[in-house]
Formats: structure tokens, C-alpha cells, sequence
């Protein structure tokens, strides 16, 4: 079985004018000559819209995911673009995605997106998400404008923690905004304050080969209650990467194996602390289907490099760790995919 712990999938109507015209900006500069930022919103980039997640759920199934986690990211009022929200409503947005959550039942599951800078109201949303609407946690972007460690957080760990669901944090590069605020370093504080009573998801693990993985497995080396999740890592392991087959890049499986290796060895739960992730849909397809084929081949493959992965230990990174912290049933995924 394989659960795919990071996914988004939008429509335009979630999407903030700001958001988009960064995304352009950096399409436009892909390749020379570069283009300009309204050239490329006049294309709207169709392939990221999905109403409903029947595009997703076709990728599903050919790349043999069996079930996925939708993590939204609440993009409005970001940190120099005060007022400039989505045509949704952030509530609107997450009990949108809860709707497909119900109709997709065992196929597609998601967290609650909200900015703590929405203060009380960002506490309802979480609190009326899980309670509500069945939402599974709570997903944080911290380059929108704030730390993890800040104070403004923490009422809405105390409500996860009361609701008995993990926090999702993106750690790594800012996506468009300062990377300073998802600096690995801010997720220890609030994980070591609620050691005792909230698992904390770090997204992408601090990036993968060439970013900031080993700072991740440093700050969560002593802190079991932070879990190494592998969303976006692909891109820097299989070959061609973010730019597909405009790339030139060799596979660099062997140092991913390496890196997997030492962050089993780090972690205090070994591979316990591992959860498989692909952050779809920001990179190419054909990376994704490398992507997953490694994870289930794992065994052999790390064989081949002077590795050894036991197949309880894939199981772990693949499905099981995010059925714990999720609190997925795993009866249901197995029964969804039988239909």
C-alpha cells in the first residue's frame, strides 16, 4: 500500500492574485528568452486546476497510490499582501475540500489550511474542521509571515492537541516568500512544548538532496514527536527533477539512499519517523511514477547500493506512519480501492 501524505489540489477560485503572479513570475523565467509575468498568466496554467480531483485521482491510479492527504495552504493576507485573499473565503476553501473528502471516502483525505494571523477565528475554523466538516489536522505555511515558535501559534497546537490531530508545518525553501520563517530550527520549540501531546508533520523535511534535510534531522534528533515527511524530495533524487525532461540531470538514487539511510539512523523512531510524501502537482508526472516505483522497490534497490530496508521498514515509510498520526483507516483505503 502506498498513502501519499502531501498533496494539493486547487481551483482557480482558491488561488489569490498574488500567489499567481509569483508563480508566473517564476515560470516566465525558466528558460531564455525570458518571458513576462502577463504572457504567462494569459496561458492561466490550466494543468494545476482540478475541480474535484478527478485529474489527481487518474494520477492515483497510475502511479499506484492508494489513497492521499490534501494539505492546503492558506495563501490570503500573506506578509506584504494584506487584503489580498482568494475569491473563496479560507472557510469556503477548507470545507470545499472537506466535500470531496466525504464523496472520495478511502481514496482522498485533508487537513484545515489556516493562518494564525487570522487569530480566534483561525481556532473555530481548525476546531469546526475536524469536529464538522472531518478534516484530519491542520496544515501551517510559515513564509505567509510567521514561526512556528511564535505565540500566535500555539492556541491552535493546543486545540490540536485537544482534538487528538498532528499539525503539518512546511519546512524548507519560501516558495515565493522568505524562507527564514520555515527554518527547520523554529519547529523545535513548539514540539519539545507539546512533546507530550501533538505529533508535528514537517513538510518536505527541510528540502532534499542539496537543501536543508540534515538540519531537520538535527533539530529532530531528540524530539520523537517530529516526523521527517518526503514531499518535494523527489525533484532532487529522480532524473530531470522540477524540470522534467527540459533537464539534463542524472538520478541520484544512490545519495538519496545514502540520506534515507542516515535519517533512519538519526531519528529516535528510525524509520517510525519517516512518511512518505509527494507534494504533487509541482513537479512532472514522470518524476512522481520514479518517485513512487523507488519506495515499493525500495528493498531491492537499496540492495544494489549496499543498503538494507526491510519491507517492514518501507511499510512504515509508505502507509503505515501516516495511518498512525493521521488516523487513517486502513480497511477503508483497502476497501475504496476494491470499487
Amino acid at each position: 500500500m502506498l498513502i501519499d501524505a502531501h498533496v494539493h489540489v486547487w481551483i482557480r477560485e482558491m488561488i489569490p492574485n498574488w500567489f499567481l503572479r509569483s508563480m508566473a513570475w517564476r515560470e516566465a523565467r525558466k528558460e531564455l528568452p525570458f518571458g513576462t509575468v502577463e504572457e504567462w498568466l494569459e496561458k492561466s496554467r490550466p494543468q494545476y486546476w482540478d475541480p474535484g480531483a478527478e485529474r489527481w485521482l487518474k494520477v492515483m491510479e497510475d502511479c499506484g497510490i492508494d489513497a492521499c492527504v490534501n494539505v492546503p495552504n492558506d495563501l490570503g493576507g500573506a506578509e506584504g499582501f494584506a487584503g489580498d485573499e482568494a475569491p473563496m473565503s479560507i472557510k469556503e476553501i477548507n470545507q470545499e475540500y472537506c466535500e470531496w473528502a466525504k464523496r472520495l471516502k478511502g481514496k482522498f483525505y485533508t487537513f484545515i489550511g489556516v493562518n494564525p494571523l487570522r487569530g480566534k477565528a483561525a481556532v473555530e475554523l481548525l476546531e469546526k474542521g475536524v469536529k464538522q466538516w472531518g478534516a484530519r489536522g491542520l496544515k501551517l505555511l510559515p513564509h505567509t509571515g510567521f514561526y512556528p515558535s511564535d505565540r500566535i501559534c500555539y492556541p491552535l497546537y493546543e486545540k490540536c492537541a485537544e482534538l487528538g490531530v498532528p499539525v503539518n508545518i512546511h519546512t524548507g525553501a519560501g516558495t515565493f516568500r522568505y524562507s527564514k520563517y520555515a527554518h527547520p530550527i523554529h519547529l523545535e520549540q513548539p514540539a519539545m512544548d507539546f512533546r507530550r501531546d501533538l505529533e508535528f508533520i514537517a513538510a518536505h523535511a527541510g528540502g532534499g538532496i542539496g537543501e536543508l534535510w540534515e538540519e531537520m534531522c538535527t533539530v529532530a534528533r531528540y524530539v520523537p514527536n517530529i516526523n521527517l515527511e518526503l514531499a518535494q524530495v523527489a525533484p532532487t533524487v529522480i532524473r530531470g527533477g522540477f524540470r522534467g525532461n527540459k533537464g539534463k540531470y542524472k538520478d541520484h538514487i544512490p545519495q538519496f539512499i545514502d540520506m534515507l539511510d542516515i535519517m533512519r539512523n538519526m531519528l529516535i523512531g528510525g524509520c517510525a519517523n519517516i512518511i512518505f510524501g509527494t507534494d504533487m502537482p509541482t513537479y512532472p508526472v514522470e518524476v512522481l511514477k520514479e518517485w513512487c516505483d523507488l519506495f515499493k522497490n525500495l528493498p531491492a534497490i537499496a540492495a544494489q547500493y549496499g543498503y538494507d530496508f526491510s519491507q517492514e521498514e518501507v511499510d512504515l515509510m509508505c502507509y503505515r506512519n501516516a495511518a498512525r498520526i493521521i488516523k487513517l483507516d486502513l480497511d477503508e483505503i483497502k476497501k475504496a480501492g476494491q470499487k
